[in-house]
């Protein structure tokens, strides 16, 4: 027993930093893979298509936001508009929707079973 050394740490400074800097690249790594750094929110991969997908609730508020562009429509004190009914039946909308999305280079490429819509550009 008389033969262990007094100071029984192990790690040294220098061990230390390697793991540090090994934790702090991994953080960075993750962080990254969820699109914290290097673009942010835009699920644009390098040089390939981006893709969006949209909720049938979303797609209604594009399409009625297009519609009361187009009409010229402004809310009220209580945040309604006073829409043309002809132009906000459901048909309708998903036409001013959808075309509205492909003034902006959207292309419709599905529809999941749960109604979502997956759209492409570029």
């Amino acid at each position: 027993m008389e033969n262990l050394p007094k100071n029984t740490n192990s790690m040294k400074p220098a061990h230390l930093a390697i793991l540090l800097i090994i934790l702090v690249l991994g953080i960075v790594n993750l962080l990254a893979a969820f699109g914290v750094f290097a673009g942010g929110s835009s699920s644009k991969t390098a040089g390939g298509p981006e893709y969006r997908v949209i909720t049938p609730v979303e797609m209604d508020s594009i399409g009625f936001k297009a519609v009361a562009e187009e009409v010229g429509a402004k809310p009220d004190e209580e945040g309604k508009m006073n829409l043309p009914g002809e132009k906000v039946v459901k048909h309708a909308l998903l036409k001013t929707t959808l075309d509205h999305l492909k003034n902006d280079g959207w292309v419709l490429t599905g529809i999941t079973p749960d109604s979502l819509y997956i759209f492409k550009k570029g």
